[in-house]
């Protein structure tokens, strides 16, 4: 008797990694592909992942300088 197809996922939040085990079934290189395709337009279009996108471009507009040095105009002195 063949044991049932299962699939084993981990998440290591240290290395914000995640790790997708397929045991027990061996898909089409297309079935492979398809799978891989959905799963990158869900993470992609996921509000988690365009809030921390978000995040970083406040964060990279706050790294300008806030009070830019302007050219000074001297005054003209003489006759």
């Amino acid at each position: 008797m063949s044991k049932k197809p299962r699939i084993d996922h981990e998440y290591h939040a240290g290395k914000d990694k995640l790790d997708i085990t397929i045991k027990g079934y061996s898909p089409s290189k297309k079935t492979r592909d398809a799978i891989i395709k959905k799963l990158m337009q869900q993470l992609e279009s996921s509000p988690d992942r365009l809030i921390a996108e978000t995040k970083k471009s406040k964060k990279a507009r706050d790294k300008r300088p806030h009070n830019p040095q302007k050219n000074s105009r001297l005054p003209v002195v003489g006759d």
